[in-house]
């Protein structure tokens, strides 16, 4: 558009509306409906990338795709993470008007998807159909949620004087702070040594600065290792601190 007399169009992309990863907050609804009022007064498209809509403890909020009454939102869904973890496929909501633009730009950056791992969620659907998947995609939130509330019950016991955090109501991540611990990165190695993996916090700057923050996952461990793991990491943690 730089070499055209057409307008460009500017997006809005709007990364992690649910169960942001890492922190695993959630943008309340007001504030949906005000980004929603600027992107139309601004004459925008917003892109709506959701990966954990499916993996949800709490109220279900409402999409942008929801709010949208000018066709104006893009909207991006994953079924990796309620299917199978790795499949890496995906579907869009997008307005009518937008599929050739999209379709040029599929085109040209990815040329085509893995036509095994489409076969397989058509092979899906056509086995179980909508309902099915919905089923199945709330039995693995269900599942989802007693993992988070086995980690959540053990920080609460064995790190409340040591960190903070706040208790996700989506996607599979604990953002923690630990209090008086500059660095988280200092820890890691220590705690990858005794069985404890997280990503620290500086992982996610894009300056590489230090960060007191840590995120912990909670989709791959069941409740005695959660439990142990938070008792090492507590012990990594005074360790470095000299406590």
């Amino acid at each position: 558009t730089t070499r055209s007399s057409r307008k460009a169009r500017t997006l809005v992309y709007q990364r992690r509306v649910r169960g942001s990863n890492p922190s695993g907050a959630n943008i309340p609804e007001d504030h949906r409906q005000e980004i929603y009022e600027l992107v139309c007064q601004h004459d925008v498209l917003l892109i709506e990338d959701d990966p954990y809509f499916y993996i949800n403890y709490g109220k279900r909020l409402k999409t942008f795709l929801e709010y949208d009454i000018e066709g104006r939102v893009i909207r991006l869904d994953s079924l990796s993470k309620v299917m199978c973890p790795g499949l890496r496929v995906g579907f869009c909501n997008v307005p009518s008007k937008l599929i050739p633009y999209l379709e040029r730009h599929y085109s040209v950056v990815l040329l085509n998807s893995c036509n095994l791992s489409q076969a397989v969620v058509a092979g899906y659907f056509k086995k179980v159909g909508i309902s099915g998947f919905r089923a199945h995609a709330a039995e693995i939130s269900e599942y989802y949620k007693a993992q988070r509330d086995v980690l959540i019950s053990a920080l609460d016991k064995h790190m409340a004087d040591l960190a903070r955090w706040i208790v996700p109501e989506a996607g599979m991540f604990v953002w923690l702070e630990i209090l008086d611990l500059e660095d988280t990165a200092e820890v890691a190695k220590l705690a990858m040594d005794n069985g404890v993996a997280f990503v620290p916090g500086t992982a996610f700057l894009t300056d590489n600065s230090k960060s007191s923050f840590l995120r912990l996952a909670f989709s791959f461990s069941s409740g005695k290792p959660n439990r142990r793991g938070n008792l090492s990491l507590i012990n990594h943690y005074t360790t470095c601190s000299g406590e």
